[in-house]
């Protein structure tokens, strides 16, 4: 039986990444699994089949950009991935991936501006800052800069052009009630495949008092940094982040991209899962013909109206959180941001956000086939959760 128009080919076959912040129920039985056997400290939010078995160092799960509380005349800018590292546990960094922070500041969705870190050793590890600058390789292959700076995990390190950094295990910041999703789609839940049950049997998320945060107990791996405006751009910026290791594919010894990461919920939310590797390898430039038709397809699905797609892409495409450098405010999936020039900040409720969007009227005003149980998770941030200073997310469990 199906509670409304819904194309359950396209439900069951998203797989389980709704956000790619969030993990499976894999994460509850985590606690238990890591005190029994070494391989329970890998984790995964189940990207794709590579990251999730072979890589999870790689899989990014967060990207924040914002005003520093501090100074008004820095930008912040933090990356989070390998995540659902069980409290007391202590992951060590893989050196063999190169993590960066991709800026556009010309506006063709190309990268202008990089940051690279790239973690040293597997004793008393270092990490190495490289650039800010611009890059000599463009696009999905990536050499590395002239080095700025290397220092000790876990400690805030500074640079002779004002850049403060710390790379280091921190709590995870990022608040979803992922059990009751996975009671509203449920084959999101990889657990689950390939016969999930079927969904929206469950129309609402529960409400607040009885919400819970699934990722309450887990701290994730970070890098953050604070830096002056004027060496990521002027004005408007595009960012993202990505992953990247060295191939025998590329004999020049540069790094080839293996995951992709901007505004949550693009890919997760309305992407199959067979397709999420295929955008992982792609740029910004190529989302407008290839993510589109995916928010197009989930839309039409969930029975709502074109002009819920349309808003969707105004605002998510290309996959880059955009910020404006040179004004106060800004917005954030279209909605109004106050106190900051748009980007993200770790306490913004992008689930609320995104949610009110899809399933409810929020920036378009349509009501037509709103489904107002899944506006809101009714899950807020945690203050515990954060610092009012650099490094500014929470200290590890």
């Amino acid at each position: 039986m199906e509670f409304f128009p819904i194309k359950r080919s396209l439900l069951w076959t998203g797989a389980t990444r709704f956000f790619r912040n969030i993990v499976a129920i894999f994460a509850i039985l985590l606690i238990v699994l890591t005190y029994a056997t070494p391989k329970a400290l890998a984790s995964d939010h189940q990207d794709t089949t590579f990251l999730a078995n072979k890589l999870t160092a790689a899989d990014l799960t967060d990207l924040f950009v914002f005003e520093s509380p501090a100074d008004p005349n820095n930008a912040v800018l933090v990356m989070d991935f390998d995540p659902l590292i069980a409290s007391g546990i202590a992951r060590p960094f893989d050196p063999n991936v190169l993590y960066q922070f991709k800026i556009d500041n010309t506006g063709d969705n190309i990268e202008d501006v990089v940051l690279q870190f790239k973690v040293n050793g597997t004793g008393s590890q270092t990490v190495t800052l490289y650039g800010p600058g611009s890059p000599t390789k463009v696009g999905t292959e990536s050499a590395l800069l002239t080095v700025n700076s290397t220092g000790q995990l876990g400690q805030t390190l500074t640079t002779s052009n004002g850049i403060k950094f710390f790379v280091g295990t921190r709590k995870d910041p990022f608040f979803f009630d992922l059990e009751q999703f996975f009671k509203i789609i449920p084959d999101r839940n990889y657990l689950v495949q390939p016969n999930p049950s079927p969904p929206f049997t469950v129309l609402s998320f529960r409400p607040q008092g009885e919400a819970q945060d699934t990722l309450a107990p887990f701290n994730v791996h970070s890098i953050i940094v604070e830096l002056p405006r004027m060496l990521l751009g002027n004005s408007k910026i595009g960012a993202w982040i990505t992953t990247s290791v060295k191939t025998p594919r590329l004999r020049n010894g540069n790094f080839a991209q293996i995951e992709r990461l901007a505004v949550p919920a693009l890919n997760e939310l309305f992407m199959d899962f067979k397709a999420h590797n295929n955008s992982n390898l792609q740029t910004p430039t190529q989302d407008a013909s290839n993510q589109s038709q995916f928010i197009k397809a989930f839309i039409n699905a969930i029975g709502r109206p074109q002009g819920i797609a349309d808003a969707v892409i105004s605002v998510a495409i290309p996959d880059v959180i955009q910020a404006d450098l040179s004004k106060p405010s800004g917005s954030y999936f279209g909605t109004q941001l106050s106190s900051n020039f748009g980007g993200r900040r770790p306490k913004d409720d992008v689930i609320d956000i995104t949610a009110s969007v899809v399933f409810g009227s929020a920036v378009t005003n349509i009501t037509t086939g709103q489904i107002l149980g899944l506006t809101s998770d009714n899950v807020g941030p945690n203050n515990d959760n954060f610092l009012p200073g650099f490094p500014y997310l929470g200290d590890p469990l």
